[in-house]
């Protein structure tokens, strides 16, 4: 009824088959960097270096007098979550972002955290 298939046959198919799933792949992880350049407007950097400044984005609003201390602990938790000195971080602007969650959830999460029952 039907032809039968050498082991000759199905290797061939095989090979066929896996470059064609190689290619596609290498042909959609160069249709992803492209998608990154152009939606970033810049070219990808190829290698970071740590004597590179890194700039931090907002990261909570200032309402204190004594801003220096704030900006210092924040720069200083910036800089030991990142695994970097402060002098190679530039804060840009710091502000609130804004709370999504209802004030009745965020109590109950904070006594979560402190054991409170």
């Amino acid at each position: 009824m039907g032809e039968s298939v050498t082991i000759g046959d199905s290797l061939i198919i095989t090979v066929f088959s896996m470059t064609v799933v190689f290619i596609v792949l290498y042909l959609i992880s160069l249709l992803i960097r492209v998608l990154k350049v152009t939606s970033n407007g810049k070219k990808e950097d190829k290698g970071t270096n740590t004597s590179n400044i890194i700039e931090t984005d907002t990261v909570e609003e200032i309402d204190e007098t004594d801003e220096g201390e704030l900006v210092a602990a924040i720069a200083a938790a910036i800089a030991a979550s990142l695994d970097v000195s402060v002098p190679q971080i530039r804060i840009r602007e710091i502000r609130r972002i804004s709370q999504n969650t209802p004030v009745w959830a965020d109590m109950g999460r904070r006594e979560q955290m402190k054991g409170i029952q």
